[in-house]
């Protein structure tokens, strides 16, 4: 039973909203708007006493002070519905006497034409028939989307109402009674509908609008008012004082409405500013203001003080903001983000000031000269053309500087993106990776959830999606791109897609569901997505080359044979590295303490008289200081050998011969060719060859005489030769737990070169190598790697 009602209720207030729509569309195109008002004389005469140059009366030869003796052909006296409320309207004839300037009465007859102007047409009917029809739209779309929403059946109320109102005013100024009772009954209704819908939707999100006892109220009290004013108009529709009075009525009302919600809304979002419901709130009092404020301010408010400030056809096109904002409320999943709006647009506003106030003064100063129009035209256009170019080059300088200080949201990306930077400098997994973007997104643009997943160059996925839970999500998305690109946003009906690394055939994406807010994305935050996204996909390709090359390292290591020389190299590389800096560091630090200790007790031992009991044990800790000295200058030595660089490798086996002769019992003949430039890999691998010679003469062969040889051909040719105790070559490990002769072998095979050992026991040792002076021969199983000492620092 209540269905039916409802049904007949809806059916009937539609048919009734189409009746009036259908009356107030007569009315208005047959009968023109004179805008001419009447006042009785002392002898009850009725005369012309308001009439504006612009309007249509004045047009058709209504003057001021024109008496009127008979309308449509019926004497002054008997008519009624055209001089209701003291205008003058609904008319096709008119005889009146004038005045002449003789002051004498004559007799005039003129036939009005009721054909409107194309700018009335366009204003009054086109117009408002084009507002009720897109408000129609509306009201259709979202009982399709939101049937059964009380919220969204009050806001197609709304939208209906305003849509009949906006009609019946321009039929209300032709003195129709219909169009003056709809206005009397509708216009309060407007914004007490328009306060129930807000009070029905907020109420979703467990705001508190305004209380029911309140809401019914307001509905009685204009209820009321309608009725009073309804009565009145029928009763006295002849009292233009009376009727005054009450459209003052009516539009206070209207105004007190749309000011209270605004008031109310400015309220709420106070209260609610710092929760997730600020966005919405925001947007709901921006179209509210910019829709009512242009007609409260320049067009209500004057006209009922009798002021026309600005046609009331212009500042109603502002109300299309107010449907389509809360439309757009009650439909979108995600609303734009008004914050980023407002930012911009302040920073618009700052920036175009002084280029809009010189324009002014410049088209002012064209204005003032006696030239031909057409010559001003051609200089404003000029003028406008030109600096709004200047403009916008100057704009792309001041940009950097000015859009920082003025909108902060810059520093939050940037001050993120530096984080993000050092965050993952420490990564070194693809796990860690990944934690570290997820975090980092959810501090900038808290969302509900986020999954990383890979896909396959067919779009396939590799593994379930799934979010921080552990819950698994299923997603369907399309790219425009062939290929997906780093950095790419996919846009999806839950969230977005951000590509954030490649890897041969497979594609690294990140999920990442709708804000809490329900704001969308605006520019800025998905500029900041593409770039963390670029920064992600190094990382990916890093993480990627460093593990291809451990599994690289660790099969070349379990093989029974030689590693690969450039895996023998980037070991002797990182061993040479470390070597350096343990060098450095034993130099820098505990070398120079020492020196700076030693320095200490030699001043206390010159400036200070010490008892000869004490003087023996400190200058005893003296001698002990210097030799801890000397250890630690030699392991630099030993570690870092000096001038190996500078001089060269001959000088540098020069210095090393001479210091090795003066600690061992042997004797070395050296001899050699000039040596061109050789790389620094090479020097450093030939002194370690020539020390490790030198440390197993002296430790296990037992020599007495050594003889080296140094030559550069085609090759650099190195003989070793000694007489020592010999050993059988067979018992030489390839191993690399120690630095033996098979690390000599190791460090040959690393650059390519040859090593050859002969030895009997008895019989000394003989070692010979052949390296190769240029650059190292490309390894087939590297992918074409030219280098690997990037690898190693």
């Amino acid at each position: 039973m209540r269905v039916k009602l409802r049904f007949f209720f809806i059916s009937g207030l539609l048919c009734g909203f189409a009746f009036l729509i259908i009356h107030f569309v007569g009315i208005i195109h047959s009968n023109i708007l004179l805008e001419v008002g009447l006042e009785q004389n002392e002898q009850g005469q009725y005369y012309i006493a308001e009439v504006d140059v612009s309007s249509e009366g004045y047009k058709q030869n209504l003057r001021e002070g024109d008496i009127l003796v008979a309308v449509n052909g019926i004497p002054i006296e008997k008519v009624d519905g055209s001089l209701r409320y003291g205008n003058l309207t609904q008319v096709q004839s008119i005889e009146l006497l004038r005045i002449s300037k003789e002051g004498t009465l004559t007799a005039e007859h003129y036939d009005i034409k009721n054909k409107s102007s194309v700018y009335h047409t366009f204003t009054q009917l086109v117009v408002p028939g084009a507002t009720f029809v897109f408000l129609a739209v509306l009201s259709l779309l979202l009982y399709r989307r939101k049937r059964g929403e009380r919220a969204a059946e009050l806001l197609i109320l709304f939208f209906l109402l305003v849509g009949v109102t906006y009609f019946a005013g321009y039929a209300s100024s032709r003195s129709d009674l219909i169009g003056r009772i709809t206005m009397t009954f509708l216009l309060p209704l407007i914004p007490l509908v328009f306060i129930h819908f807000l009070q029905v939707h907020l109420k979703r999100f467990n705001v508190l609008f305004l209380s029911s006892f309140l809401m019914k109220v307001f509905y009685g009290f204009a209820i009321l008012i309608g009725m009073v004013t309804t009565f009145s108009l029928v009763i006295y529709s002849w009292d233009r004082s009376l009727y005054s009075f009450m459209r003052l009525i009516i539009i206070g009302l209207f105004v007190v409405g749309i000011l209270y919600s605004i008031f109310k809304l400015l309220y709420v979002y106070i209260n609610y500013r710092s929760t997730a419901l600020k966005s919405m709130l925001k947007i709901m009092l921006t179209g509210q203001i910019l829709a009512f404020t242009p007609f409260i301010l320049l067009s209500a408010v004057p006209i009922a003080f009798g002021v026309d400030l600005i046609p009331y056809e212009i500042t109603t096109i502002f109300l299309f903001l107010m449907p389509v904002t809360y439309f757009y409320l009650l439909t979108a999943k995600q609303l734009f983000d008004i914050d980023f709006a407002f930012s911009r647009f302040k920073y618009d506003l700052f920036i175009a000031f002084i280029p809009a106030l010189m324009i002014v003064v410049v088209l002012a100063i064209i204005q003032s000269r006696p030239e031909y129009d057409w010559i001003k035209w051609v200089q404003m256009f000029l003028v406008v053309y030109l600096s709004i170019t200047t403009f916008l080059f100057f704009k792309e300088k001041i940009d950097p500087y000015f859009r920082p200080k003025l909108v902060h949201e810059l520093h939050h990306y940037q001050g993120s993106l530096e984080r993000f930077s050092k965050q993952i400098s420490k990564v070194m997994k693809i796990s860690d990776l990944e934690a570290a973007l997820n975090k980092e997104i959810n501090e900038i643009l808290p969302v509900n959830r986020s999954a990383f997943f890979e896909i396959d160059e067919d779009k396939n996925l590799r593994s379930p999606i799934l979010d921080d839970s552990g819950q698994e999500i299923h997603l369907e998305f399309v790219s425009q791109s062939p290929v997906l690109k780093v950095g790419e946003v996919i846009q999806l009906q839950q969230g977005i897609l951000l590509v954030i690394g490649r890897h041969k055939k497979s594609v690294h994406l990140l999920w990442i569901d709708h804000k809490k807010n329900h704001i969308k994305m605006n520019m800025d935050e998905l500029n900041w997505l593409n770039t963390i996204a670029n920064y992600a996909s190094i990382v990916y390709e890093n993480l990627y080359l460093i593990e291809g090359l451990i599994e690289d390292l660790e099969a070349e290591m379990k093989k029974d044979q030689h590693g690969a020389p450039w895996v023998l190299r980037l070991i002797f590389n990182l061993s040479e590295n470390e070597r350096r800096k343990l060098a450095a560091d034993l130099h820098d630090s505990a070398l120079q303490d020492q020196l700076i200790w030693l320095r200490r007790l030699e001043t206390l031992i010159s400036d200070h008289e010490i008892s000869t009991e004490i003087l023996p044990e400190l200058l005893q800790i003296k001698e002990g200081l210097l030799d801890v000295i000397y250890q630690i200058r030699e392991t630099c030595n030993e570690l870092r050998p000096p001038l190996l660089r500078e001089a060269g490798i001959v000088k540098a086996l020069e210095i090393l011969f001479e210091y090795a002769q003066l600690q061992s019992n042997y004797t070395i003949s050296f001899t050699s060719s000039p040596i061109g430039e050789l790389s620094d890999e090479l020097v450093i691998a030939l002194y370690r060859i020539v020390q490790e010679l030198l440390r197993n003469a002296g430790k296990h062969a037992k020599a007495n005489q050594i003889e080296i040889e140094l030559d550069q051909k085609e090759h650099l040719y190195f003989r070793y030769k000694d007489d020592g105790v010999g050993m059988n070559i067979v018992d030489i490990k390839e191993s690399f737990q120690h630095m033996g002769l098979s690390g000599i072998k190791e460090r040959v095979a690393s650059l390519e070169g040859e090593c050859t050992f002969n030895s009997e026991k008895g019989k000394g040792l003989e070692v010979i190598i052949y390296l190769p002076t240029t650059t190292f021969v490309e390894e087939k199983n590297r992918g074409g790697d030219d280098d690997d000492t990037y690898l190693v620092g």
